[in-house]
């Protein structure tokens, strides 16, 4: 049976079997060392950082960050995904929104978007919006992580495929992106088999993401009101980026 389209529905209690050859740990001390190296402004650690993880999905990020004494916000379109991360991080505070609509009253030391979440923000519009919006919710002198990969730099193949157990059977999924080399449309494409002992099952989603260049990016950042530094795709060092590789992590900081 296959369920077109309705993947995010159902997705949310197998995220993290997808991802268990994620490492959150390595991405978490990045974001904490790239945030002391960077950040020119911010309280003492003793009286708590504030952070918020954009598209948080079920919290991982949350969950470690606030072992590294920061107080945990985040954000995620998918009331499923929240519904996870509230378990995991019973202390965060959540919210149901979209990465171009976010807006709170209070302001943030760090913000993070991982797993080139930032390309989410479509059309490219709405991924100015998310970036200006992050500029409002930083403190003076907070920073803004994320990673994204260069439109030029897709090689349009079948994706990764992952496998897993769970307690339902065998899973597979396969994830790729296609960029049609113009415009700025990136195709993400995601499928999910479960073999299990009352057969096999399977769910296929299409989303349609946002395709820039990391120096268009970098610009935006710039206009919005950002100090810029574009780092290598390496969360074991912080490496400046050599202007030829199509994955970077961006560190911005609020002047």
């Amino acid at each position: 049976m296959t369920d077109i389209n309705n993947l995010y529905a159902d997705l949310s209690r197998y995220y993290d079997h997808f991802c268990a050859g994620v490492d959150y740990a390595q991405q978490c001390d990045f974001a904490e060392r790239a945030f002391k190296a960077f950040a020119e402004s911010v309280v003492p650690e003793n009286a708590g950082w504030e952070y918020l993880d954009l598209a948080c999905g079920t919290g991982p990020h949350l969950y470690l960050m606030q072992q590294k004494g920061f107080r945990c916000s985040g954000l995620d379109n998918s009331a499923p995904m929240l519904e996870l991360a509230q378990r995991r991080c019973p202390q965060a505070e959540l919210l149901l929104c979209d990465l171009a609509e976010f807006e709170y009253e209070r302001q943030f030391d760090l913000i993070s978007c991982f797993l080139y979440s930032i390309h989410y923000s479509h059309p490219l519009t709405a991924l100015n919006e998310t970036l200006r919006r992050a500029y409002r919710a930083l403190k003076p002198g907070g920073i803004f992580i994320f990673d994204l990969v260069d439109k030029n730099g897709i090689r349009n193949s079948d994706g990764v495929v992952t496998q897993a157990e769970s307690d339902e059977g065998n899973l597979r999924f396969q994830s790729g992106w296609k960029y049609r080399g113009h415009g700025e449309v990136l195709d993400l494409h995601l499928s999910i088999e479960l073999d299990s002992a009352a057969g096999k099952k399977q769910w296929k989603d299409h989303h349609v993401m946002t395709a820039t260049t990391i120096n268009d990016v970098k610009s935006s950042l710039i206009q919005a009101g950002f100090d810029v530094t574009v780092l290598e795709h390496d969360y074991s060092s912080l490496r400046e980026w050599d202007g030829a590789s199509f994955n970077a992590i961006v560190v911005a900081v609020r002047r």
